[in-house]
């Protein structure tokens, strides 16, 4: 190796660890800031004054920290005032900022600005400028785009859902449940379960298993009965499993009976993990899926005693 190569190895070897450690001290600067305007959002919001609070952010790098302040004071509360965020969302520009990230940015990015506007409040109008981006091939772009639009209009949730043109995944649904917590979407679980849209209904079982809903057991027990979706009819068996509900119904059996073994094995590790007996799992499983349950039980029991 020539002196030459030496010395470019080191002098690369230095660029990297010192733009290495500008971005770390850049992170540690803005979760700083972020931390400071999160304790003053919970400060207005608590306030029997909102107009004596007064936040400011005149930078890009704070406008950012501080919509990311929102975003993570409004997701883990309820019922937040409205009027006291739109003041400073407006006395800070942050709706024109995050549309100019939206549409300059990609990828990654482009759906965390769209998630972080979700926790803003936006007229309807506004939020159709976005609506494209729910038809996006990036997943997390789609997701993030649909929430913009359910957390602005929230009577239009039902039908917003309905029209989008892609599956629900797992991970789609517990952005939209997110919501639900937060109060935002008006939405009842029997005319989801009822309707005969593909992701209605998925959210509507997804809600029955959030909040346990228990008395959406016959429901549950009808789609299982008639349901020709058999992704729906895993779902359902699934959400009646969440709710701990007995599972030797002749129809739940016979649609056990038609799963591939390798679902079947998965909700066998399901149900030994939502603490059903060995016997219940005997009354629906074959006799090597039942001794396969009772090792994963007798694991579990020899890690409480541990424990």
């Amino acid at each position: 190796m020539t002196i030459g190569s030496v010395y470019i190895i080191v002098v690369t070897t230095i660029t990297i660890a010192t733009l290495l450690l500008t971005w770390l001290q850049n992170r540690r600067q803005v979760s700083s800031l972020r931390n400071q305007y999160i304790k003053q959002i919970t400060s207005l919001l608590l306030s029997e004054q909102p107009s004596s609070v007064k936040i400011l952010a005149r930078s890009r790098r704070n406008r950012i920290a501080l919509a990311e302040a929102i975003y993570t004071v409004v997701s883990h509360t309820y019922g937040n005032d409205t009027d006291a965020l739109r003041h400073v969302v407006e006395q800070n520009r942050l709706e024109s900022l995050l549309f100019r990230e939206i549409h300059l940015s990609h990828g990654t990015r482009r759906a965390r600005m769209l998630m972080l506007l979700s926790a803003i409040p936006l007229n309807a109008d506004k939020v159709k400028q976005l609506s494209h981006y729910m038809h996006s091939h990036d997943r997390d772009i789609r997701i993030s785009a649909l929430t913009v639009a359910l957390a602005s209009s929230p009577s239009m949730a039902i039908r917003t859902i309905a029209t989008f043109d892609f599956a629900l995944t797992p991970f789609d649904t517990a952005r939209i449940i997110a919501l639900l917590r937060r109060g935002l979407l008006p939405i009842a679980y029997e005319p989801l379960l009822d309707s005969n849209n593909h992701n209605l209904r998925i959210l509507g079982l997804a809600i029955v298993r959030s909040f346990g809903i228990e008395i959406a057991e016959k429901h549950l027990h009808k789609i299982i009965s008639a349901e020709e979706d058999i992704t729906i009819v895993n779902q359902t068996i699934y959400t009646l499993a969440s709710l701990g509900r007995p599972l030797h119904h002749t129809r739940i059996r016979e649609r056990l009976a038609a799963m591939p073994a390798c679902k079947r094995k998965e909700l066998c590790r399901h149900l030994t993990v939502e603490g059903y007996s060995l016997s219940a799992v005997r009354s629906i499983f074959t006799e090597q899926e039942s001794v396969y349950a009772e090792l994963l039980i007798n694991s579990y029991k020899r890690a409480l005693v541990h424990a």
